[in-house]
């Protein structure tokens, strides 16, 4: 460095930047690829038995019922993972306080 250039000012450290909810979703959606062929399937799979709900002229209550549960699987999974998450953030935070 030479000894006539100006000393920088040292420059506030900005906090990392969250993602927003939505980008935190979409990923727990999409990764890892299985759970993507998952949701993918699972709205075919819904779209399939409503329109065979629809076609039999609602008679058969199940279908309804059948039609949902791949996606229901997938929201419990997705909340599983949520939950994960917040426990090893807490244990994060209680380490960190811990050791201050």
């Amino acid at each position: 460095m030479d000894d006539t250039a100006p000393a920088t000012t040292p420059t506030k450290a900005t906090p990392p930047v969250k993602p927003s909810i939505f980008a935190v979703r979409v990923r727990q959606l999409t990764t890892p690829w299985w759970r993507l062929v998952w949701l993918i399937g699972g709205l075919a799979w819904a779209v399939v038995f409503n329109i065979v709900y629809v076609t039999t002229g609602g008679t058969q209550e199940w279908w309804g019922i059948v039609s949902v549960i791949p996606i229901a699987l997938l929201l419990l999974d997705l909340l599983r993972i949520e939950r994960l998450e917040r426990a090893a953030e807490q244990k994060r935070q209680a380490e960190l306080k811990n050791r201050s």
